[in-house]
């Protein structure tokens, strides 16, 4: 039983055995009954604690347990900052091309050299390529070949990027008949180039064909600085590369060409000595003065 209905039931106990004590002291004669009381006194005390009972019990009606006291809310616990990589600087001991993608096939979009360091931000998963902020070009990144390189930093924590699809330049290059020649007592037909992409190439693979006899008048041969810097050189003047978006010429020897025939010369330039890296064939067809 709780402590309310303990203070109830007292208060009406008390209540009962007032009453009874009051109707005991009325005459049994219903003709001396009145509405008052014979004693005074006794019907002041009763209707006090009467009213003392009522106000009782209409405060344990209306009162409230107090809420119980809500429990303190318990701290999370601190994480502990992850420390933040220190950067990666890159160097080289001989100046290097900077490309859009890891290779010459690429774009060269800046050089950076000697005196120099660059930050890294990646690296290639299967070259040995890094990919650095562009020492040309704030704000651009491209890539650097590391052969010459060396890192200063822990290069394990860079990111693996995989690179831009390797480009297919199109046209390789254009070729269009420039003169005849003699130098020496030698023939040869030379033919402009222009080297429309940004690739360079370094060797060449010449070749003619009389196109009336289907005989080859010359090679295919290799040759390993083909482009002459002029179309009047005697001798040709040779040079090694023919660079992006330069002009160049190639001789090729007249031998047993007969005069107007068809012929059809055929040349094959590469990005790599003795015709390796990657190549392209174009061909020009002429007719023999």
């Amino acid at each position: 039983m709780t402590l309310r209905n303990i203070v109830l039931s007292g208060h009406w106990i008390t209540l009962v055995l007032l009453i009874l004590l009051a109707a005991c002291g009325q005459s049994g004669d219903p003709a001396e009954r009145s509405t008052g009381t014979d004693n005074p006194a006794l019907e002041g005390t009763v209707r006090a604690q009467v009213g003392e009972t009522l106000s009782v019990i209409d405060v344990a009606a209306t009162t409230e347990p107090s809420p119980m006291p809500s429990p303190s809310a318990t701290s999370s616990p601190t994480e502990t900052p992850t420390p933040t990589p220190l950067p990666v600087f890159i160097r080289v001991s001989a100046p290097t091309n900077c490309r859009l993608g890891p290779g010459v096939r690429y774009q060269r979009v800046g050089t950076l050299l000697i005196e120099a360091n660059a930050e890294v931000v990646a690296r290639s998963s299967a070259t040995s390529f890094w990919y650095i902020a562009n020492p040309d070009r704030p704000g651009e990144y491209c890539w650097l070949w590391g052969k010459y390189a060396s890192l200063e930093g822990e290069a394990d924590v860079l990111p693996v990027y995989t690179p831009p699809p390797s480009p297919t330049p199109s046209p390789a290059f254009s070729m269009s008949l420039e003169d005849f020649f003699t130098c020496g007592g030698d023939e040869y037909v030379v033919f402009k180039i222009h080297n429309p992409t940004q690739l360079t190439y370094m060797t060449a693979q010449r070749q003619l064909i009389d196109l009336n006899t289907s005989k080859t008048l010359y090679g295919p041969t290799l040759d390993r600085h083909p482009f002459a810097p002029g179309p009047g050189d005697c001798p040709p003047g040779h040079e090694n590369e023919i660079y992006p978006d330069r002009v160049a010429y190639v001789y090729v020897p007249l031998r047993g060409a007969e005069s107007g025939h068809g012929v059809r010369a055929i040349l094959m330039v590469c990005t790599q000595d003795y015709l390796r890296g990657d190549c392209w064939v174009n061909a020009a067809d002429f007719k023999m003065p």
